[in-house]
């Protein structure tokens, strides 16, 4: 997804690492009670239940502190991350991973080092005119052409 962030931005699927995540914006997931969360990894947090979708009406729920909180979470606002050289590229990953880890969603992953060599790499395969032996038949049309690397 990181080399898919550089060659086309505009077709990058997974929604995990990018920033702000598709949590609470592009998806939400709802536990076995009704339980309504920002996303499936949050799924055990309780203090991100934005309420119930048995209980609640959904446009409620989704204007709930747990879905604000990670809506509005971005790579901009997280040090070190702030004035890091690749932050747009890796996004700042799942606040959940980083909630375990770190007990907070404002810090940097404990992969940071793992992601600043995978953009590092995603620009060799680029440089080199390698990245479509590394992207799936027809990535090109699902992207829009931002600008020319070559």
């Amino acid at each position: 997804n990181v080399l898919m962030g550089i060659a086309g931005p505009t077709g990058r699927k997974l929604m995990c690492d990018i920033s702000p995540c598709g949590g609470g914006r592009c998806f939400f997931a709802l536990s076995a009670l009704g339980g309504v969360f920002p996303c499936s990894e949050f799924i055990g947090f309780p203090e991100y239940q934005g309420g119930n979708l048995f209980q609640d009406d959904l446009d409620v729920i989704l204007k709930t502190r747990p879905f604000e909180e990670i809506t509005t979470r971005t790579v901009e606002n997280i040090e070190p991350c702030a004035n890091c050289a690749i932050r747009h590229f890796c996004g700042a990953p799942c606040p959940a991973e980083i909630k375990m880890f770190s007990g907070t969603l404002n810090a940097p992953s404990p992969y940071c080092e793992f992601y600043e060599e995978q953009v590092r790499y995603a620009f060799r395969v680029i440089g080199q005119g390698l990245e479509d032996a590394y992207m799936w038949d027809g990535w090109r049309e699902d992207t829009e052409e931002t600008f020319n690397l070559n």
